[in-house]
């Protein structure tokens, strides 16, 4: 029952809400992995558009940065339609809110609608520890009531579907203590609620397990370990409860962002601190290295501002017997002039008739830059020896329109150069060059060589024999330029 449950809430589209705003918007809510081809709303309905007209204005969904393309339209229904597999973690991890940016476009003329999917979270998606086993070397003459963080069990679903809450196996000596953090995360501490006697029990196992809040319920465990020794009664301390740096991205590797350090009053084994991340996401995990004795962090992948702009890991000292303290790590990176604007041509009329007006709208630009601020701010260009020029529009789209008349029998293609650059410093830029054809219209007539043939003719000549040649000629293209000649009715000396 409880699989029948879990698989109509997956195929079941739990929200629709349609927002018609002031300037044409729409937003939708939707489940995350709803299977392709389903259909998230009629977006035509909702936009009040013309389902017969979708077609002829080459109605479909552009993504904001010209990323993954999750969701199309049907143009016979109007019907928004699921196009990619939409996963809420892959998308938006844990944050609490999961908005997909979409672009409605038409033309003719240009219209745009800001499309924004709400992805509702599904409980696929069990707890988990970061370790296989959590080992612990706790001595004998701990006292009742002495605590050893557990940590906690991460899962990448959100809400109610996140991690609940924790449970023990039921043993002698210790017990669960379970603690929310700011957040709104739970973690859990094992508590000693009977002294431990080495000489009774050196080892001990426990079963600990964490478990969701879903429907159905998913849960994870990890084994703790126990061994019993004998006394080390200080922490190591961090000279810092949270450590702050700030790295440029494109750094490269080896480049030290910060030092931590700790420090322990107990002697010998007891006071050898070793450091290590407590916590670091897939993505994140082989991006800096931690010098476990040195404290050192340094650079150990891509620094990347447009995919990560900020980090914050949690990091840990341990002495030579297993007591552990934290501290926080938050590295911010700053944005580095490292993409050039990209040029999308999204429509292109051609070949366009040599009589368009001037003002006519024969194409449709989009300029991107993964860069922030005025690294990211995009100027447009276009040679200045031909007839078009470029009108900003819509966000960042662009317009290229005629300015003056066309003639094809002087020139019948153009290649056009357009160049975007941004403000950074030093300035990027890129280039892209647009073919356009200049289609013939039967704008000129045949003119003949001669403004009058004259011809002398022998009597008594033969029927079909030739008087003389004339000879026109029409500068337009294949059949408007085509010359056929004949004789108008007339007469001489009173004979046809």
């Amino acid at each position: 029952m409880g699989n029948n449950r879990f698989a109509l809430l997956r195929g079941l589209v739990v929200i629709f809400l349609a927002l018609h705003l002031v300037h044409g918007d729409v937003s939708y809510s939707i489940p995350e992995e709803m299977k392709r081809g389903s259909v998230i709303g009629n977006i035509a309905k909702d936009l009040g558009l013309d389902l017969g007209r979708l077609s002829a204005r080459k109605a479909r969904i552009d993504t904001e940065d010209n990323n993954v393309q999750y969701s199309g339209v049907n143009l016979s229904t109007g019907d928004l339609i699921v196009q990619e597999r939409i996963d809420r973690e892959g998308l938006c991890a844990k944050k609490a809110s999961c908005v997909l940016k979409q672009e409605l476009v038409l033309e003719n003329p240009l219209e745009l609608h800001r499309v924004s999917i709400r992805v509702e979270d599904i409980n696929d998606n069990s707890p988990q520890f970061k370790e296989e086993s959590l080992k612990f070397e706790i001595q004998e003459s701990a006292d009742k009531g002495a605590r050893f963080l557990l940590g906690e069990a991460h899962d990448g679903d959100i809400g109610e579907n996140a991690v609940q809450g924790y449970s023990l196996q039921q043993n002698d000596h210790f017990k669960l203590n379970v603690n929310t953090k700011a957040g709104g995360r739970k973690y859990c501490e094992l508590v000693l609620d009977k002294e431990l006697d080495r000489e009774d029990k050196t080892e001990i196992m426990l079963l600990l397990t964490a478990f969701d809040g879903g429907s159905p319920q998913r849960s994870g465990t990890v084994v703790i370990h126990v061994t019993v020794l004998d006394a080390n009664d200080n922490v190591p301390v961090f000279s810092q409860t949270v450590y702050k740096a700030t790295l440029p991205e494109n750094s490269p590797l080896d480049t030290l962002v910060i030092t931590v350090s700790a420090t322990d009053a107990d002697e010998g084994l007891n006071s050898e601190i070793t450091y290590g991340f407590d916590h670091v996401s897939d993505e994140n995990s082989n991006t800096f290295s931690l010098h476990p004795k040195t404290g050192e962090v340094k650079v150990a992948g891509t620094i990347d501002y447009e995919k990560v702009s900020s980090y914050e890991m949690q990091i840990s000292a341990k002495d030579g017997l297993g007591l552990v303290s934290y501290a926080t790590l938050i590295i911010e990176i700053t944005d580095i002039n490292d993409n050039a604007p990209v040029i999308y041509l999204k429509s292109l009329s051609s070949p366009i008739p040599e009589n368009v007006s001037p003002g006519t709208e024969v194409g449709i630009m989009n300029v991107q830059d993964r860069d922030s601020e005025s690294n990211g701010q995009v100027r447009c260009s276009i040679q200045q020896n031909a007839p078009f020029k470029l009108v900003p529009s819509i966000k960042n789209y662009y317009s290229l329109v005629t300015t003056g008349q066309l003639d094809r029998e002087l020139v019948s293609d153009y290649n056009i150069t357009i160049t975007a650059t941004d403000e950074g410093s030093p300035p990027l830029s890129s280039s892209k060059t647009v073919q356009l054809s200049v289609a013939d219209i039967n704008d000129n007539p045949p003119v003949f060589e001669e403004q009058s043939y004259s011809a002398y003719v022998t009597e008594n000549n033969k029927p079909g024999s030739t008087l003389c040649s004339v000879s026109a000629r029409d500068p337009d293209w294949r059949q408007n330029g085509t010359v056929i000649y004949s004789l108008l009715p007339g007469e001489v000396n009173g004979a046809p």
